[in-house]
């Protein structure tokens, strides 16, 4: 298992590979748009970690007792992103989510994310090319999908022993000792990349696998997670 600290910098060498990647793209998100801000997103306890070091050293971490952080009798089982993905290379059907709580995420302050610095992937990856308030869905282009989910089965693979579930519902647990939230993170079984989007998303995948941390490079990296 990969000591945390350098589960920490991979995360964010895969986040400064994404950021630059996501560039070549014209979005129109700005500052201020917040429709994909709600508590339905996910992340690993590793992302966890990140958020939970960041409000440590704003002295943040009371905001954590607030109602929206309770841990709850009852949660909403889902699938993870490799578990989802593995159900489908088996040719499995996958039960979807029957509702996403789509209220704003507790984080969000006048419009703007509270913990920007910290957020999870699961929030990096929203965009959209067109403003999406009105409709309230995003826009994306071909192969900007599977580039971001191909980034979600690496983080959940790198975090080893870890939870993945709803950022809120990971957060309520890890900031009680509360080890029944979230489900047991899962290896990558492949990916679900169409032929047509290969070239879009290769650059993407090949820049971060040969990036360099701590002397091995990031695919290295990958594998030994797992061994």
């Amino acid at each position: 298992m990969i000591p945390r600290p350098i589960q920490r910098l991979l995360l964010a060498t895969l986040y400064d590979a994404f950021a630059e990647w996501a560039t070549t793209f014209a979005f129109a998100c700005r500052k201020g748009c917040a429709t994909c801000c709600t508590r339905s997103v996910t992340m690993t306890s590793l992302e966890g970690d990140e958020i939970l070091a960041f409000l440590a050293e704003a002295d943040r971490l009371s905001e954590l007792a607030a109602p929206a952080f309770q841990p709850t009798a009852t949660r909403m089982k889902q699938c993870t992103t490799n578990a989802f993905v593995a159900a489908h290379l088996r040719g499995e059907a996958v039960e979807e989510a029957e509702s996403w709580d789509l209220r704003p995420c507790p984080f969000l302050k006048d419009e703007s994310c509270s913990i920007y610095p910290a957020r999870p992937f699961g929030c990096r990856l929203f965009a959209s090319l067109d403003p999406c308030a009105a409709s309230g869905a995003a826009d994306m282009p071909p192969g900007y999908l599977a580039g971001a989910t191909a980034l979600l089965q690496y983080i959940e693979h790198l975090d080893t022993g870890g939870r993945w579930g709803t950022m809120v519902e990971l957060l309520a647990g890890l900031n009680t000792g509360h080890d029944g939230y979230g489900e047991p993170t899962a290896p990558i079984p492949g990916f679900l990349i169409a032929p047509n989007e290969l070239a879009l998303v290769e650059p993407l995948l090949h820049g971060l696998l040969a990036r360099e941390i701590k002397g091995q490079t990031f695919a290295q990296w990958l594998q030994a997670s797992r061994s």
